[in-house]
């Protein structure tokens, strides 16, 4: 018994002291999106502090495919044990986008902390659109009776069928394969409107191509401070944003996550990253792990909600 006794005592000291030398390796971060895209900039802004604060390499690895889901999935399947993360958007959207997932987006993660969103703007052509505002937007369609939207991603397709549908006019949702061939043919008439992420918007904005008359959040994004929200435009259901968090798998010991949370909320609050922020368009968007689980949990129901309206068919 005593021999026991010393056994648990001696296992019970050996745990804290584990996590107080990590990390003592390179970390792993695995990216959805190929290196060198908006987002992958993003991860690499993080993971470059991230590794001065550690005094570890923080090596990214872009595992691109199936919509961001690859590198979801190897995220879940990897070691619980702090040395292999996830950076990327979830699986919110893409839960509703595909039939099945080889990994449950909630139970196979350990969220870590939220750090950044990117609101979406509603964007027009003001030559072929001369409106000021959302209201004056929705009465020249009205009187149109149709309009025709880019979509070429799910919060695109969702936002411009949410508009259409709430104006009661019939739209008309056109695909692409990104969001910069269908800025190139709302730029020619082409189209009617698009929402579209921040980043790239407000360059087209400043460049006097198109014309923002709103965004999406719930909150007025700190780059255009100028633009009033959807929500305060009248239309409450046009409430979303992309966004990046940190990922752990499932089972990894709550103070490495600990840890890992602190790091990315001090890099996520620092005024270098306001910084960065503002120059790609992005908004500070940090959560605690617990914020971050709850408020997506929240997201799951939403996304069955706008997948419906948006008419998303699992693929």
């Amino acid at each position: 018994m005593h021999a026991s006794l010393c056994l648990g005592l001696g296992l019970s000291l050996a745990a804290p002291a584990f996590a107080q030398s990590y990390p003592d390796r390179p970390i792993r971060v695995f990216m959805a999106f190929p290196a060198g895209t908006y987002l992958d900039i993003v991860t690499r802004h993080f993971t470059e502090r991230l590794q001065k604060l550690t005094g570890q390499p923080v090596i990214v690895e872009n595992k691109v495919g199936a919509g961001g889901m690859l590198a979801m999935e190897a995220g879940a399947r990897a070691r619980p044990d702090g040395y292999t993360i996830v950076f990327g958007p979830g699986a919110s959207a893409a839960a509703v986008q595909f039939k099945s997932l080889p990994f449950d987006p909630l139970k196979d993660f350990t969220p870590v902390c939220a750090v950044v969103a990117f609101p979406f703007v509603l964007l027009v052509n003001p030559r072929t659109t001369p409106v000021n505002s959302v209201a004056e937007f929705a009465d020249l369609l009205k009187k149109k009776g149709k309009a025709a939207f880019g979509a070429p991603n799910a919060l695109a397709l969702v936002g411009g069928t949410l508009f259409s549908d709430t104006i009661g006019i019939r739209g008309e949702s056109v695909p692409y394969k990104s969001a910069a061939d269908a800025i190139r043919d709302l730029n020619a008439g082409d189209i009617d409107y698009i929402f579209n992420d921040a980043g790239f918007a407000l360059s087209q904005i400043k460049a006097g191509r198109l014309k923002g008359l709103a965004v999406t959040m719930n909150k007025r994004s700190i780059n255009a401070p100028e633009l009033p929200t959807m929500v305060e435009a009248g239309y409450p259901k046009i409430n979303f944003h992309g966004w990046m968090g940190v990922y752990a798998p499932a089972g990894t010991p709550a103070d490495i996550v600990a840890k890992l949370e602190g790091w990315f909320l001090q890099i996520a609050r620092s005024e270098d990253t306001t910084a960065f922020f503002d120059r790609i368009g992005a908004d500070p968007f940090p959560l605690t792990a617990a914020e971050f689980r709850a408020w997506e949990a929240a997201e799951f129901k939403e996304w069955r909600v706008r997948a419906q309206i948006a008419d998303i068919k699992p693929q």
